[in-house]
């Protein structure tokens, strides 16, 4: 029997997603998500940095990586369960999420199902056809703690890592609290935690492209082969970023309309287009104009920023509008919001803005977005591009300062160089 213990949000680990600014994805203990927050006027081209909220990372205890399901965990015998009650539920367990992610990979629904309790149905073939739209090529599922009730109901927590399109990518992982009772010598789920990822909310369907995998609802369905054309392109610019690392052996695409945009993640970016979780994906919004520079926006953020969180929201949001910036739209499209902004004396004249203000209006949000992009353009031209992403990686990815990183990667004091860069914008703003 299915129970429910609320219908809040609960927090579930997420190990080791990339990304900066980004919510902790929440989950809700049933298939309802949790309410979000009022929206706030739509906004394009904004990442969701823009709302100050840095992601936090949960440390946790994961799976070993593997290739494909997890093999080889055979069912305790039922003297096994009475000699050993403890250990023999976390094997049973096991080995009913190792039969689970052989038929997830294998296309089995029914194999899928085998081990789930019929009120549950429903949420793992939503979660079992859109992962495999996703192209899940990997897919492995262990206890991570020793199940101690000594009734038939069994609390456990099960880590999760998988691959989206390629099984040889570095897997992202998950932790979800999980209840489960035997039935007829098998390992039932009975709960299993409904994360607020997309392919855990919404029926997707997928496109594969040569660097990408995206996913929509069926609303959005005649829109995947657009998308996954801009996707491939935003790819190739993104991949030339990727100094501190080898880029996603696939960049893993969502695009969401109004519905999905409220509760994927908690519904956390409503006055964005797009925003970057990581490992866990890009969400984008179907616009018209400029998707592919969208993306690139987004998947600099993926291939920049690592596994740990950049604390300089000035420099993380410049360096993906710089990337996005290739042909200068960009800069044309933010320069009369930074002319606006510096008239009105709302700039102090400082280059490392910490981020966009609470209330602040939509223009001030562009302009703020501007002044970053001219900041990052400024160090490119004066120190050369690589000089410029090594400056990034000293800051954002090793935490250095800036006055020691500019000494370090410059040559010069970090005050003159901010200071010529602030009156390079208000050149460009004239």
């Amino acid at each position: 029997m299915k129970t429910r213990e609320d219908d809040e949000p609960r927090p579930v680990e997420f190990v080791g997603a990339g990304g900066y600014g980004v919510p902790l994805p929440f989950t809700s203990s049933s298939a309802r998500p949790a309410a979000p927050p009022a929206p706030e006027p739509p906004k394009r081209w904004l990442w969701l940095a823009a709302a100050g909220i840095v992601l936090v990372f949960v440390a946790a205890l994961y799976l070993t990586a593997r290739t494909g399901a997890t093999h080889g965990t055979a069912a305790p015998s039922a003297s096994a369960l009475s000699q050993n009650p403890v250990g023999a539920k976390g094997d049973l367990i096991n080995a009913g999420l190792a039969a689970q992610a052989q038929a997830l990979l294998g296309g089995d629904l029914d194999g899928y199902l085998a081990s789930v309790d019929a009120e549950l149905h429903e949420e793992f073939t939503l979660r079992f056809h859109s992962l495999r739209a996703l192209r899940v090529a990997r897919w492995t599922a262990q206890v991570t703690e020793t199940p101690d009730e000594a009734d038939d109901r069994w609390t456990v927590k099960v880590t999760i890592g998988y691959c989206l399109g390629n099984p040889a990518c570095e897997p992202v992982h998950l932790v979800l609290p999980t209840a489960w009772t035997v039935r007829d010598g098998r390992a039932v789920v009975t709960e299993f935690q409904r994360t607020v990822l997309p392919w855990d909310l919404t029926a997707l369907q997928g496109v594969a492209g040569r660097r990408v995998v995206v996913a929509a609802p069926a609303s959005l369905a005649g829109q995947l082969e657009r998308t996954v054309q801009a996707a491939d392109r935003a790819a190739d610019i993104a991949d030339r970023f990727a100094r501190w690392g080898p880029p996603p052996t696939r960049y893993v695409v969502y695009l969401a309309g109004p519905e999905e945009w409220r509760t994927w993640w908690n519904g956390q970016a409503d006055s964005f287009d797009g925003y970057a979780a990581g490992s866990y994906g890009v969400a984008v919004q179907p616009v018209q104009d400029g998707l592919e520079n969208l993306l690139a926006h987004e998947f600099a953020h993926v291939v920049s920023l690592g596994a740990e969180p950049g604390t300089l929201w000035w420099l993380a949001e410049g360096l993906a509008e710089y990337v996005a910036d290739r042909d200068g739209s960009w800069t044309r499209d933010r320069l009369p919001s930074v002319r606006r902004y510096l008239r009105a004396e709302r700039w102090d004249g400082s280059v490392t803005l910490d981020g966009i203000p609470q209330g602040a209006s939509d223009d001030d949000r562009r302009a703020r977005y501007g002044i970053a992009l001219l900041a990052v353009t400024c160090l490119a031209q004066r120190f050369g591009e690589d000089q410029m992403l090594a400056f990034f990686g000293s800051v954002v990815r090793k935490g250095s300062d800036p006055e020691a990183a500019s000494l370090n990667v410059f040559g010069t004091e970090w005050a003159p160089v901010a200071e010529g860069c602030a009156a390079q914008i208000r050149a460009r703003a004239r």
